[in-house]
Order: structure tokens, then C-alpha cells, then sequence
């Protein structure tokens, strides 16, 4: 399925500074534009915004799972054989198995709603927790792909856009914000700095699907 523009905005609040540094919370918003229809049987998991205990945490991180939209079909895809493998001895398999079913347990099913009166067009909203990064508890990383899993950038001029706003009285951190295209080039990112409510915002602008990680840190 080929999209001709995503563009996602993403506003995170600042929790942490008033729950313990436990997470911030991010309110997701994505605009797609897509070449033709997206067939009714397709739907995607999201975030549903739950609590996840640090044990799993640790152990997305270990895997390398990524808590973010994914088609239905792929969130789950090669776990059929967990038992097998556990009877068998394969660790690292059993690992990334459970691995997919606990992220299964903290994201929602939904669809990509239509726009009335907008050929080709939908909206899909979503809001989840954003935690500390591993061993620096004063960072923060919001991590999305474009576009989301199942759909394709159109190679005739389709375009991926982000939007981030940050929270009251976070640094960016220029080190760590940056996009990656398929590649493995870096994408350069765009700050600025809104000082009449002290927050910051960082936005890319790309042409084939590119990963965006945005570090903040209080």
C-alpha cells in the first residue's frame, strides 16, 4: 500500500516531573494520504497507553522491540513454535517469542479512520507513555518509523513529516535526536526553541522510510 504523505505530530507532557520521573505521557496524531484505498481488513496495533513494568522494559530493550504502530498480521508473526523452541533449549528464540506477546499485551488494536469527503485520506490518534532511557533517568526517547509498518512511501514524490513538541523545560539533545533512513544515513533534524512557554520543538521533513528518535532530557 503506497502512501504519498504521513504526517505525525506529536505533543508529550511532562509527566515524569510530577510522578516520580516515571514516564511522560505522548499524544500521538498521524494525517495519511495514500495512492488508493486501504483495503477495511487492514488494521494496525498501537500503544494503548498502560503501565509496563520495568522487568518488561527491560526486556523490549533487550530484543530490540519497538513499542509502535504494526500491521496485525506481523505482531505476533513467527511465535507459532514458542513450545517447541522452549523444549529445545533455544534461548534467544524463547526470548524474542515472549518478547512479542508481552508487547502484544500493552497495544490496542485500531483502524485508520477515513476523512469524510477526503479521497484517500485517514486520521489515527493515540496516546502512550514515554520512559526514562536505560541508566540516564533524566532522558527521555520517542522513537517512530515512517511510515508505519505495512505501508510503503510512494517512490514518485511521497513524502514523511514529524512534528515533535516537547515538554515545559527539556533540552534536546543533539547527539541523540536523529532520523536514519533505510540506508543508514542520518537525516538532520530542525530545533526550535518556542520561549514564551519554554519548550522545544524538533521536526523532519524525508522521502523514504526513516526512523526518528527524539531525546529530551530535564
Amino acid at each position: 500500500m503506497n502512501i504519498q504523505l504521513q504526517d505525525l505530530t506529536v505533543t508529550i507532557m511532562g509527566t515524569s516531573r510530577y510522578n516520580g520521573g516515571r514516564y511522560d505521557m505522548a499524544r500521538v496524531e498521524t494525517l495519511l494520504v495514500t495512492t488508493e484505498p486501504i483495503p477495511t481488513e487492514m488494521s494496525w496495533y498501537v500503544p494503548a497507553g498502560v503501565s509496563i513494568p520495568n522487568e518488561v522494559l527491560a526486556l523490549f530493550n533487550a530484543t530490540g522491540l519497538k513499542m509502535q504502530p504494526t500491521l496485525e498480521e506481523n505482531v505476533l508473526a513467527g511465535t507459532d513454535d514458542i513450545r517447541e523452541q522452549a523444549q529445545q533449549g533455544e534461548l534467544q528464540e524463547v526470548q524474542m517469542d515472549a518478547a512479542k506477546f508481552l508487547m502484544r499485551a500493552v497495544l490496542k488494536k485500531t483502524i485508520l479512520v477515513p476523512l469524510p469527503d477526503s479521497p484517500n485520506t485517514y486520521h489515527l490518534s493515540y496516546e502512550h507513555k514515554v520512559y526514562p532511557v536505560k541508566d540516564n533517568p533524566s532522558a527521555f526517547d520517542f522513537r517512530i518509523t515512517l511510515p508505519f509498518d505495512g505501508l510503503i512511501l510512494n517512490p514518485s514524490g511521497g513524502r514523511v513529516q514529524v512534528s515533535v513538541l516537547c515538554p515545559i523545560g527539556a533540552q534536546i539533545d543533539p547527539n541523540e535526536t536523529l532520523g536514519i533512513d533505510d540506508h543508514g544515513q542520518e537525516i538532520a533534524e530542525q530545533v526550535v526553541h518556542l520561549a514564551n512557554t519554554n519548550r522545544f520543538a524538533v521536526n523532519f521533513g524525508y522521502q523514504i522510510d526513516p526512523e526518528f528518535i527524539i531525546r529530551y532530557q530535564y
